[in-house]
């Protein structure tokens, strides 16, 4: 969850229903859960938007700043929040995905994640069984914001000397 007001996604109500990440980008969000399991990670990908894609080239991650039932709940600060905007913006950049992970529980939304999330970005939701990413998958909510529909990932390889 992330308590911030009046923040609008770059091409709102643009169907975008394939993000394109990086392997390395993968890489990081998915140790990243493995490091804060049991507890919910969360952070961002920044990068471009498109007509009918976003381009993910940096992960961003965030401290989960709640501070009860972090295994099921995550909060982002809302100043670090602004902080990734500026750091977006200063590199000509966007917030394409907020990331949180699922610890024990499916790469699925939940109805809480329902009810915070906005329409226009893209959720990857990552799932941590017993310590271990073993999965992921991209969502975006649906404009009446009653349902997600899930993105497409697709894969960009990228050789570990090429990682920013």
């Amino acid at each position: 969850m992330i308590l911030v007001i009046d923040i609008s996604a770059q091409a709102y109500g643009v169907n975008m229903y394939v993000i394109n990440l990086k392997n390395t980008i993968i890489e990081h969000f998915m140790k990243h859960a493995e490091l804060d399991y049991p507890h919910e990670c969360c952070g961002f990908i920044l990068g471009n938007f498109s007509e009918q894609s976003s381009f993910g080239v940096k992960y961003l991650p965030a401290a989960n700043t709640k501070k009860e039932n972090r295994e099921r709940r995550f909060l982002i600060d809302p100043i670090a929040y602004q902080n990734a905007e500026d750091k977006a913006d200063n590199q000509g950049l966007s917030i394409i995905s907020i990331i949180h992970s699922h610890p024990d529980h499916p790469d699925e939304p939940s109805d809480f994640d329902r009810d915070h999330a906005w329409p226009g970005f893209s959720y990857i939701i990552i799932s941590v069984r017993n310590g271990k990413s073993i999965s992921y998958r991209s969502w975006q909510l649906h404009s009446d914001r009653k349902y997600f529909i899930e993105e497409n990932i697709n894969i960009i390889k990228e050789g570990k000397n090429n990682a920013k």
